[in-house]
């Protein structure tokens, strides 16, 4: 890999230079971090973070830099409710409130990511460089942000230069031991007068490792990437701004005599107007594309995505009687790959609006609904409703009852996969349909799949019974129906002229399930040095199929082959969901000697990733991963008030999961085992970082 040749000599080591009025800026920052936070995304309005009425998550800039991550996985990991899963393809997902990653939206400067695979966005497409802060909404967020956010939205927020300044940043982080890593980061930040200007580009490498060498593929395969983006800001008057904003980013991925190339770009135009000073409007046009291209031996498979998004929106401050907004838009959304037969496109339009206002002084109170209509799918409108109650200055009780949807995607229903030599193909529901038509079976598959649908509850309290310490409780539950599942249509493989004993599946609304839990989340100041910030999540989640299915009778062997009928008490719930996740992070800072130390803690309790008994539910006699425990270390610094050292290590205690090792290897078509890795963790790993402040 050429970034690791070149930079082979600083095997732990990083460089970074930065103005010294960024570094002045960040010692303020430390010294007022008591301040609340402001937030946007839960609202769409500038709202500080306690006052918000729904639950949100907020990473400072100041979190991110001191754990040392370097793609936006790293840095969710550590946070109260959110899970980062293995799914299909040995792809990653996000869950939020134990709500799969297909339903949460993933945006960046409020603007969507496309690309996903199997459901899952990559997280490791994303870069932490140039990030402001990430604002991450749990519970259903379609209101404001329509599809995909039935589950809530991760909101990365990038640096926007506000004030007169001249800064440039050279950041180079190396990880040793398996992972090989190297990350280096460049940023310019310009702003005099009228413009504004910010330029960051990102490279990333990585030789790749094997947690089961034995096994015909590695855990993750060599790559290198490069992500750029730059912002411009003009001021074209005092009641005018403009601002465009891009990102481009390109990864080469080798596996074996394969190279998987992904590109990702996007714009995003944006011209505000200021009509008064309670009334301003925002026009957008926003334009993604996430394409990936895979070579062996001269031939070429390409997959491409479009999104293309034009909006409108405004806000009204009514002063006493609260804010309104509203906005209207469409979407152009298309993709072509060869599974697809082709290209295939959507068409939607949308309209949303919001009420936030203060019926008394102690009471806030938030309306908001969206309306969306498709030539594809049928029309989805998405209430919401949310409210805090300040009792006194040490409680305030927060609630919010919401609307999600989600869409049938492309795959759902134009897939065309076929493995005829493993005994199976997955066709979409339109597939089925425009191939087979006529056949007197296909009456029982549904041609029309329903909008999936959910309705979320949150209800909670912030409580601050002595200076210096907040406490955040939150209780939940989601309940999704509609629910688009895969199944076997026992379609009569001669009928369809395919070989004997081919199985054909497709697409069904036929399930309903819920999640439903309790959080926590404790930040205390202990004195000016030390802060401690946990949390706890406990998780609950069912299939209302699996649980009818069970008063039926369904069946299980135990540890002596003996066929025993299961009791509802066995029963676990989702597949890949943990109970029980607790996470603890201890900040500490002595400004008198300049040097700070953060340690973090991660516990995630038994799961199971799938049924390994036969009898297509989760339940207490599967294979379970076993609990794991995850300590990060990382100490910063600082020399002459010009120098930064930062050393870390990941995974402090080397947590492997070896006792998972044996669990979940399976045996494919030619009866060889297949070791399975996707449970295994790397071992200990150190980084090392030096900033020179000039």
């Amino acid at each position: 890999m050429f970034l690791n040749k070149l930079f082979l000599s600083s095997l732990l080591f990083s460089v970074s230079a930065f103005s010294q009025v960024d570094l002045e800026k960040k010692s303020d920052t430390i010294k007022n971090n008591d301040l609340d936070e402001v937030v946007v995304t839960a609202t769409r309005t500038k709202r500080q973070l306690s006052s918000v009425p729904m639950p949100v998550t907020l990473i400072s800039k100041k979190q991110i830099q001191r754990s040392g991550s370097v793609r936006l996985r790293d840095i969710l990991l550590e946070q109260t409710g959110i899970t980062i899963v293995q799914d299909v393809g040995n792809s990653e997902g996000v869950q939020l409130q134990g709500v799969a990653a297909d339903y949460t939206l993933i945006m960046i400067d409020g603007v969507p990511i496309v690309g996903r695979v199997a459901g899952n966005i990559d997280l490791n497409r994303i870069t932490v460089n140039n990030i402001k802060q990430i604002e991450v909404v749990k519970g259903p967020s379609s209101a404001l942000y329509g599809s995909e956010a039935m589950g809530g939205v991760i909101n990365i927020i990038t640096e926007k230069p506000l004030r007169e300044s001249l800064d440039g940043q050279f950041h180079v982080l190396t990880r040793g031991g398996g992972r090989n890593e190297l990350d280096v980061n460049s940023n310019f930040t310009y702003r005099r007068n009228k413009v504004g200007l910010v330029v960051g580009v990102n490279l990333n490498s990585s030789g790749g490792f094997d947690l089961t060498p034995l096994s015909s593929s590695r855990t993750v395969n060599p790559h290198q990437n490069y992500t750029f983006n730059s912002r411009y800001l003009y001021d074209i008057s005092e009641s005018l701004e403009f601002d465009l904003s891009g990102r481009y980013y390109n990864q080469e991925q080798y596996v074996g005599e394969m190279t998987n190339t992904q590109t990702d770009w996007n714009f995003n135009a944006l011209l505000r107007q200021k009509i008064s000073d309670k009334w301003d409007v925002t026009y957008t046009f926003y334009g993604t594309q996430f394409k990936t291209i895979s070579a062996l031996n001269g031939d070429t498979a390409e997959n491409k995505r479009t999104l293309l998004r034009p909006e409108i929106r405004t806000q009204y401050n009514f002063e006493k009687w609260g804010t309104l907004i509203g906005g209207f838009g469409g979407n152009l959304d298309k993709l072509d790959r060869n599974s697809i037969n082709g290209e295939k496109q959507f068409q939607s339009w949308y309209a949303y609006g919001q009420y936030d206002f203060n019926p008394i002084s102690t009471l806030n109170v938030v309306l908001g609904a969206r309306y969306e209509g498709s030539d594809s799918y049928q029309s989805a409108f998405s209430p919401k409703v949310s409210a805090s109650y300040k009792l006194n200055d040490k409680l305030t009780f927060k609630g919010s009852v919401g609307y999600g949807f989600k869409i049938p995607d492309f795959r759902q229903l134009y897939f065309d996969f076929r493995n005829v030599n493993n005994g199976y193909i997955v066709l979409g529901t339109y597939t089925v349909h425009n191939l087979f038509d006529g056949l007197t079976d296909l009456s029982a598959i549904q041609r029309e799949l329903k909008t999936e649908s959910s309705i979320g509850y949150n209800f909670g309290f912030q409580w601050k019974p002595i200076d210096g310490l907040k406490v955040n409780v939150n209780g939940f539950r989601n309940n999704i129906k509609d629910l688009i599942d895969t199944f076997d249509t026992q379609l009569p493989y001669d009928a369809l002229g395919l070989p004997q004993g081919t199985r054909t599946f497709s697409y069904r609304n036929i399930s309903s399930v819920y999640t439903q839990g309790i959080e926590l989340d404790i930040n205390y100041r202990f004195n000016k040095n030390i802060r401690l910030l946990a949390g706890y999540q406990f998780l609950d989640t069912g299939s209302n199929e699996d649980l009818d299915r069970i008063d039926d009778g369904i069946f299980y062997r135990d540890s002596n082959g003996i066929s025993q009928e299961l009791q509802s008490s066995s029963y676990f719930g989702l597949a890949n969901r943990s109970r029980h996740m607790i996470n603890a992070r201890i900040f500490y800072d002595n400004y008198k000697h300049k040097f700070s130390v953060s340690l973090r803690g991660t516990y995630r309790s038994e799961f199971a990733p799938f049924d390994s008994n036969a009898n297509s539910v989760i339940d207490g006699f599967d294979n379970f991963v076993k609990p794991n425990t995850q300590v990060n270390l990382a100490v910063n610094k600082t020399l002459f008030s010009t120098i930064n050292l930062q050393l870390g290590i990941d995974n402090l205690f080397n947590e492997t999961g070896i006792e998972n090792k044996e669990l979940f290897n399976f045996t494919d078509t030619n009866g060889n085992i297949i070791a399975n890795d996707a449970y295994l963790q790397l071992g200990r790993t150190i980084f090392g970082r030096i900033q020179i402040n000039i």
